[in-house]
């Protein structure tokens, strides 16, 4: 089973993706892997919820 994460950038932080393009402000929902494990603990990205209202339609494709 794939493991899905919602994180967000850390304030004034922009963070790039795996693939070249941003991390998007409010947040996203990703694939749980080695790279982002490494800006967790780095401080770029911060685990958070994603807001109410959000469905899994909303969230880009890892």
């Amino acid at each position: 089973m794939i493991q899905m994460i919602f994180i967000k950038p850390r304030d004034g932080l922009t963070v790039r993706k795996p693939d070249g393009t941003f991390l998007n402000v409010a947040g996203e929902t990703v694939r749980r892997n080695a790279y982002w494990v490494r800006r967790l603990n780095d401080g770029d990205v911060t685990k958070s919820s994603p807001a109410s209202g959000k469905t899994k339609k909303e969230v880009t494709n890892e």
